[in-house]
């Protein structure tokens, strides 16, 4: 996603999340937590961090925060965000964020969900999983990202965006992965690469997509670790930057790795239109992206 817009976002219920992520990080009331897709360094392990299964039905939905409203986000789009249960739910293990197109007076209007970990996890480095199956549809635009919790450097997209994984509903044999950044406001400079899925697989099947963000060694500066972000389809990697984005103004002098260097929360939505899809819209109906679970894990050394 790009440039997000002014809106407004609710709160709900901070208080009844620690039961459920508790559960979720002991192995109480959810499934065991598999592996993740992607492994370790050698003699470090993956430490689970925050996760959301989706298990408990409504209840899962606790600590999630809602953008709320339209106006076209920044991108031109055409979807107004609620927090309607038609159009952000959990059914049968799965998180739902439904858009809903209804023809009125000879023009569709779209609803959809915006949801993100605000102000309740967000974290800097380590390993973010998710398993998702996307709707199909011309003008959908999924998209699985992240955001500053705190604008360090200035306001989008001096302080970075991370998309993890977005995606058109009219193109449901590829995804993106990209970052944003820039000097001053509005000053977007993109790094990005399109993922084309193996033969014979879609979106619009169940796929884990992974980010990998950690500082690794420094060939030019070893006594420096430079950060290197990693995208991830199913296990497969298909993108790496390593630097390269645009350092904003006030990191000051030194900081390279600004504005990636610090804690990003989760945000999970479905807009419509938009410049990204080329302003086209699916018409009426109703179109579902799907999340099987969310999780966040950071490095750990043997025995913690």
């Amino acid at each position: 996603m790009k440039k997000p817009g002014p809106h407004k976002w609710i709160k709900s219920g901070i208080a009844g999340v620690s039961a459920i992520l508790l559960a979720a990080l002991c192995g109480g009331a959810t499934p065991a937590h598999k592996t993740p897709e992607v492994p370790a360094p050698a003699g470090l392990h993956w430490k689970l961090t925050w996760a959301d299964q989706f298990n408990h039905g409504a209840a899962d939905l606790k600590g999630w925060h809602y953008d709320l409203g339209g106006g076209g986000w920044g991108n031109g789009e055409s979807e107004v965000y609620t927090h309607s249960r038609k159009n952000v739910f959990v059914a049968h293990g799965k998180l739902h964020i439904r858009v809903i197109g209804k023809k009125r007076h000879g023009k569709v209007h779209y609803t959809s969900g915006r949801i993100t970990t605000r102000n309740v996890f967000s974290q800097k480095y380590g390993l973010f999983e998710f398993r998702a199956k996307l709707p199909h549809g011309t003008g959908l635009w999924p998209a699985i990202w992240m955001m500053p919790e705190k604008s360090a450097f200035g306001t989008w997209p001096q302080s970075g965006e991370i998309d993890i994984m977005e995606s058109r509903g009219n193109g449901i044999g590829q995804v993106q992965g990209s970052l944003h950044s820039g000097s001053a406001a509005g000053r977007d400079f993109t790094q990005t690469k399109v993922y084309h899925l193996p033969r014979h697989k879609v979106t619009t099947g169940w796929h884990t997509y992974d980010l990998l963000w950690e500082p690794v060694a420094n060939s030019l500066h070893p006594n420096h670790r430079q950060v290197e972000i990693q995208w991830f389809v199913d296990g497969h990697l298909y993108e790496t930057q390593k630097g390269g984005w645009t350092v904003p103004t006030a990191a000051g002098t030194g900081h390279p790795n600004a504005p990636f260097n610090k804690s990003f929360y989760i945000i999970l939505n479905m807009a419509v239109g938009g410049n990204y899809v080329g302003g086209k819209t699916p018409g009426p109906g109703r179109y579902d992206m799907e999340i099987n679970f969310v999780r966040a894990y950071a490095l750990a050394k043997a025995g913690h």
